[in-house]
C-alpha cells in the first residue's frame, strides 16, 4: 500500500471515529483563521456567499472535504471533487502563498485543536498522515512548494501569519457572519455566553484582525473549563468502549 493510501486510511479513522467532533471544530476554526489574511478575505467576500448564505457555503465546503476523506484523492469521487475545487477558485487571482496558507489551516488547525481539546492528542503518526494527505491534495491542485513535514509547515505557517495578518473590512464582515455558526459548536453548557466563548477560541492576533474584543476573564475561564470537561467525558467514554 502506498504512503498516501495508508495516510488516507489513518485520516479517515480520525475524521469518522477518533476525533470526529473535534476535527470538525478544528476545520471551522482553521477556515475562520484565513479571514485574517486580507488577500484571502477579499476573495471569500467577493461573491457574497460567505456573508449572505454563510451556513450553506460552509456546509458545502465541509461536504467537499469530507468527500475526499471518505473516498480518497484518486477515487472517481475524489477526482470530481478536486476538479470542482479548481473550478471554484479559477475566477480569482490567488497567489501560491495564499493557497499554501489555506492548505495549512486545513491541515494544521484541526490537529492543533485536537492536541489542545480532544479526548487525547493526535500522535506524530496521525499528524504525519494528515500532512501526507494534504501534500497529495496540493500536488493534485498544483499548489507548489509545500514543506515536506508538518513541523516545517507549522514554521512556514507562523512566518506567513506574522507577515500577512492584518485587519480588513472583509475579514471583520466574514467573522461577523460566521461567529454564530462557530458559537453553535461550543459546549452547550455555556448557553448565552456562546458568542463570547467563540471569540475566546481565537488567539489575540486573529481577534485583532477581526476587530473582536477579548472576552472577560470569567468567560475565557468558563470556556476552558467546559472544553476540559468535554475532553474528560470523551476519555471516560473511550475507556468504557462507548
Amino acid at each position: 500500500m502506498s504512503a498516501l493510501r495508508e495516510a488516507e486510511e489513518t485520516y479517515r479513522r480520525m475524521a469518522y471515529d477518533t476525533f470526529a467532533r473535534d476535527l470538525k471544530m478544528g476545520f471551522n476554526l482553521g477556515f475562520c483563521r484565513t479571514f485574517a489574511v486580507p488577500e484571502i478575505a477579499r476573495v471569500l467576500a467577493a461573491t457574497g456567499r460567505m456573508t449572505q448564505h454563510t451556513r450553506v457555503r460552509a456546509k458545502a465546503t465541509g461536504a467537499m472535504m469530507y468527500r475526499l476523506f471518505e473516498h480518497g484523492l484518486d477515487s472517481e469521487q475524489g477526482a470530481e471533487t478536486i476538479a470542482a475545487l479548481d473550478r471554484l477558485h479559477a475566477p480569482f487571482a490567488i497567489g501560491d502563498d495564499a493557497f499554501r496558507y489555506v492548505l495549512a489551516c486545513f491541515d494544521l488547525a484541526p490537529m492543533g485543536w485536537c492536541a489542545a481539546h480532544a479526548w487525547r492528542a493526535p500522535t506524530d503518526a496521525e499528524r504525519t498522515a494528515s500532512h501526507t494527505l494534504y501534500l497529495g491534495l496540493a500536488d493534485r491542485m498544483g499548489i507548489p512548494e509545500v514543506p515536506a513535514t508538518w513541523r516545517e509547515f507549522e514554521t512556514w505557517m507562523a512566518d506567513y501569519e506574522h507577515a500577512h495578518f492584518a485587519a480588513s473590512p472583509q475579514g471583520r464582515t466574514l467573522w461577523a457572519a460566521t461567529r454564530g455558526m462557530l458559537a453553535d459548536r461550543v459546549p452547550g453548557v455555556l448557553g448565552p455566553l456562546a458568542g463570547a466563548a467563540a471569540d475566546s477560541l481565537l488567539d489575540d492576533r486573529v481577534r485583532e484582525a477581526f476587530g473582536a474584543r477579548r472576552p472577560p476573564a470569567p468567560v475565557r475561564g468558563a470556556t476552558r473549563a467546559a472544553l476540559r470537561a468535554r475532553a474528560w467525558r470523551g476519555r471516560r467514554a473511550r475507556a468504557k468502549g462507548l
